[in-house]
């Protein structure tokens, strides 16, 4: 008769690691559920949206008050991609919405400092920024660049109205989540019927970017104009008794630092959104001087932006702030932000958190 066996350690064995890997699973199932970072950088009185996500990262826009804003946002990457080390301090694509100092001036150390893989802008090359955007398509081939340009044209070819993607476009393709960027608008190759000074101004030829992140969905107009919002709206309208929900969306990244030409009732009708964010710099930056592109020199953002925003927005902040917004260029006054209005001027970097089922979190450096 062979010796009777003790099944107690093999059965506490099992039930150890049981218990471990249901331990384990209930640890690890928060991270389990893929998520998008939208930053939206301080940079004073310019643009620099890094999006990150589960397996790769995008930036819309590239721009500086000034060079130290330029380190200040080169230093930013940084200690993401110092974080986020499985990205290999790869970008893999730079959407630029239109040549403008404030949105381009970080392009060329951007490109010398990490992997950049795309670069999309508006085809519309010549105009009074930096140069950085001619410098990167001069130097392409050089660092590895795959360029892009998207026109209005490209966008609506053969009456096309559900937004214009391709891989350079939209690259970011996880096991775990399959993000959708779409161009709604680009630069016009023609005068779409407008005055000289509306044609001429490259605010109008700006990108105007969708992203959707399962269920949460964001908009950025670069900064487009009332004319040109005006037409972009017209044609994803035309047939319909009511806006194409294409302009839908939950995080409105509002246009031209909030300036009162770049936001519009009927921008807002489209949208609906939920939270909005301003890129803009410091209210008094820059006082005391005739010139400079600063917020105070401009006058952003307007008192009627913000008035407009409020009204739209039924969200709330996660706490009100008392805020400088202008009523002119150089002249302010303090005007308290309760809904969900958040500005890289009052609240510094800007991270919000977004879920595939719609869940947005903001957080913000103030």
């Amino acid at each position: 008769m062979s010796p009777k066996t003790n099944s107690k350690p093999a059965k506490l064995l099992f039930i150890f690691f049981f218990l471990s890997s249901f331990t384990c699973s209930l640890l690890s199932s928060p991270q389990q559920d893929p998520e998008m970072v939208a930053h939206f950088i301080d940079v004073g009185q310019g643009d620099a949206t890094l999006l990150e996500f589960p397996c790769g990262a995008i930036l819309i826009d590239t721009g500086a008050q000034d060079n130290n804003y330029v380190s200040d946002l080169i230093n930013y990457l940084n200690s993401f991609f110092n974080r986020r080390t499985d990205l290999n301090r790869t970008i893999e694509t730079i959407f630029i919405t239109h040549n403008h100092q404030d949105h381009t001036m970080g392009l060329k150390k951007i490109v010398l400092a990490f992997n950049v893989k795309r670069i999309v802008h508006n085809g519309k090359v010549g105009s009074n920024g930096t140069g950085n955007l001619c410098w990167a398509i001069r130097n392409k081939d050089k660092y590895k660049l795959s360029i892009e340009s998207v026109t209005y044209d490209k966008v609506t070819s053969s009456g096309n109205k559900s937004g214009y993607t391709d891989l350079l476009v939209d690259p970011i393709i996880c096991e775990t989540c399959d993000p959708k960027i779409e161009i709604l608008s680009g630069g016009f190759k023609k005068n779409p019927g407008w005055n000289a000074g509306d044609y001429s101004t490259p605010n109008n030829h700006s990108l105007v970017i969708r992203v959707d992140f399962g269920e949460s969905s964001f908009l950025f107009t670069g900064d487009l104009e009332a004319k040109a919002i005006e037409k972009v709206l017209k044609y994803y309208d035309s047939g319909l008794t009511s806006h194409n929900r294409i302009f839908d969306v939950d995080v409105y990244r509002v246009g031209h630092h909030g300036s009162k030409n770049a936001t519009t009732v009927e921008l807002l009708d489209a949208m609906t959104p939920e939270l909005a964010i301003i890129s803009v710099g410091i209210w008094n930056s820059g006082q005391g001087s005739k010139g400079g592109r600063t917020a105070y020199s401009f006058g952003h953002p307007r008192k009627e932006t913000i008035d407009f925003l409020s009204l739209s927005i039924a969200k709330l902040r996660n706490s009100p702030i008392l805020a400088k917004v202008a009523t002119d260029v150089r002249e302010f006054m303090d005007y308290e932000i309760k809904k969900a209005i958040y500005a890289t001027a009052w609240d510094k970097d800007i991270k919000l958190t977004a879920w595939l089922d719609g869940r947005i979190k903001i957080a913000s450096d103030h």
